[in-house]
């Protein structure tokens, strides 16, 4: 056709990509026009939205108030202070007069168990036997089991007990018998009162130093020097990662040493030394939760650009989940105070279980979440008119042209999550009591166990709570990205543009932003920075010197820290975005012309391709049908 012949409204290259951009321009005016979400819904879908907003501020308020868990003890902790306050006793009174050094004596030979054999001993054998002659027994327990000259003062009154008691016709064969026991039961309750050791029995490590006396060639003294130069040099290597494997099941009785509450936690952890912890806990959970209600009130009722609006609604979305901090905190100290410590000398299991507030916290930050995004695909709805609508408004692309790009950034994400995953996240060390350290190392499996592992089930008055809480430790930091890397995958993989692969990236988008593993390394970080101090300040400052506890990251933490902005990075470039908003899509029914024009000049459907992309190949296509 000759230029001449061409129709005036012929749709030129020039013509067609003016006509594009004037179409955008128009659009631009229409998106910076002033209008409120309520404008286009009214008061009554307003009032219920922010009835909403309001009871979730109350469950907000109702979980930080309420308990979030709590912290069990196997050892009453009246007992303990007991203890510390007999065994600081180093004078010359009638209490504590055992030191440091006799404990560990005492613990290596068995403790409790060992005490009336050693007696026994003494008095039959020692130097012809002792009997009731209270000096030898104190020289003899000097001489062969090495405690010190303050200490064995006690000893010497025990069979001079025992013979007011009318014991000696039960102890006159056996001086271990059980019924010879029964009766010394007062006087070796006497015995630890006056030394201020514990009356607890212990396992013997090494059977050089459990018994000594009993035909040895060598004095206890040197026996126990030796036996614990011989434990110390044959478990030098096993002691540094032996922990202690007390019997959770044989507890009776669980004592509350703390109550993890929202106020009190941050009063503490500051009082405690750890004021970053509980500068995170009151931004991330006490403030934002309220900020985030706030702003959506703002969003709903004041007049805004179609732009702001879903800004502010997409960065809601994606930070939404930062008010979880508190939920991995706990979560953190429910595993960080699985610990079998031996206190003094006393053997001590600590475990801690979670509360309703805990769970109540979880589910308004959830139903925040929810809200928030009803509010986004309202908003769309009505703005944007629907995904049909979205589909034809103008060209789409992703973020980068190249698909490379995304693939090898897709494959850096994956491999950074399991590589973090597997890797050491965080360890926790405690002094064992018999001079080495129980390491206990987790990573993101491992810590997520730990939760319902027999420890923290045994004795368990709400195992319900606990298995919620690990179904959302599951969820969020397990289950979410991988369900958002296998979409993104299959998203690239199939690199189309049709409406169900759109939604699918859509649908990863929302999972991603509810995944939180960069919540749990925030959480985390917080409560391991202080660690110790926050053991210490449940302890309370009568106990902190019987507490020796360790903590740090691991490789797999620092791992996950790349992750989490490369897989945030990524999600962000696969979301399909249209750069101008071309013609709406022709009715079926109108009559084309050859040349591209419907009966009343209006251009086709055909300048619907991606104008304006950066694409270059779709720039060509467009101008070559154009020309055509």
């Amino acid at each position: 056709m000759d230029e001449e012949d061409k129709p005036n409204n012929y749709p030129a290259a020039d013509n067609a990509l003016s006509h594009a951009a004037n179409d955008k321009a128009q659009n631009d005016t229409a998106t910076s026009t002033n209008k409120s979400i309520n404008d286009y819904y009214g008061h009554k879908i307003g009032f219920f939205q922010t009835l909403s907003l309001v009871l979730n501020a109350l469950l907000m308020v109702y979980a930080q108030v309420g308990q979030s868990g709590i912290v069990l003890s196997s050892l009453n902790p009246d007992l303990t202070t007991e203890f510390q306050s007999s065994s600081s006793n180093n004078d010359d009174t009638s209490e504590g007069r055992c030191n440091a050094q006799d404990l560990e004596f005492y613990k290596q030979y068995g403790g409790n168990a060992s005490l009336a054999p050693q007696v026994d001993y003494c008095a039959r054998s020692y130097n012809g036997g002792c009997i009731l002659n209270g000096t030898c027994a104190g020289i003899c327990f000097q001489d062969l089991y090495g405690y010190s000259a303050n200490c064995t003062t006690c000893v010497g009154n025990v069979s001079p007990c025992g013979i007011g008691l009318g014991c000696a016709l039960f102890c006159i064969v056996d001086g271990t018998a059980p019924a010879c026991i029964d009766c010394l039961r007062p006087c070796i309750d006497d015995f630890h009162v006056c030394t201020g050791l514990p009356a607890v029995e212990f396992a013997v490590e090494n059977q050089a130093v459990g018994l000594a006396g009993q035909d040895t060639a060598m004095t206890s003294a040197a026996a126990a020097a030796a036996g614990a130069s011989n434990f110390d040099s044959s478990n030098a290597n096993s002691a540094a990662n032996q922990c202690n494997n007390y019997d959770s099941s044989e507890v009776d009785n669980w004592y509350t040493v703390y109550n993890l509450t929202y106020g009190k936690s941050i009063a503490d952890a500051w009082k405690g030394g750890a004021k970053f912890l509980a500068i995170v806990i009151v931004l991330f959970s006490g403030i934002w939760p309220y900020v985030k209600n706030i702003i959506l009130v703002i969003v709903w009722y004041m007049p805004m650009t179609i732009k702001t609006q879903t800004s502010i609604l997409l960065w809601l979305s994606r930070l939404s989940k930062y008010t979880l901090v508190d939920v991995f905190a706990v979560i953190g100290v429910i595993v960080g105070v699985q610990l079998q410590l031996n206190l003094g000398g006393m053997e001590v299991i600590t475990r801690a279980e979670p509360r309703f507030g805990i769970i109540a916290f979880f589910l308004a930050t959830l139903w925040e979440f929810i809200q928030i995004e009803m509010i986004k695909v309202m908003h769309e709805r009505m703005v944007f008119g629907g995904e049909d609508a979205n589909s034809q408004t103008g060209g789409e692309r992703l973020f980068f042209s190249r698909l490379w790009i995304s693939v090898l950034m897709l494959l850096a994400t994956i491999t950074l999550y399991i590589v973090g995953a597997v890797s050491e996240f965080i360890y926790i060390e405690s002094s064992n009591g018999s001079g080495g350290m129980c390491l206990k190392s987790y990573n993101l499996v491992s810590v997520g166990n730990a939760l319902v592992n027999e420890l923290s089930l045994t004795g368990n008055i709400s195992p319900g709570q606990t298995w919620f809480l690990y179904l959302v430790y599951v969820l969020l930091i397990l289950a979410f990205p991988v369900i958002t890397h296998t979409m993104q995958i299959v998203f690239i993989a199939a690199r189309s543009q049709s409406k169900t692969l759109k939604r699918l990236i859509k649908w990863a988008s929302a999972i991603s932003c509810f995944a939180s593993v960069e919540v749990l390394l925030i959480g985390t970080f917080a409560v391991e920075s202080k660690f110790e101090e926050f053991i210490k300040s449940i302890a309370g400052d009568e106990n902190t010197d019987l507490i020796d506890i360790k903590s740090g990251l691991g490789s797999g933490f620092y791992v996950l820290i790349p992750y989490c902005f490369v897989g945030s990075f990524l999600q962000m470039s696969l979301l399909v975005r249209r750069d101008v908003a071309a013609e709406p899509a022709v009715d079926s029914s109108r009559k084309e012309d050859l040349n591209g024009v419907t009966e009343d000049g209006s251009p086709t459907e055909v300048l619907n391709i991606e104008v304006g992309s950066d694409d270059i190949e779709t720039k060509k296509k467009v101008k070559i049908q154009i020309q055509e």
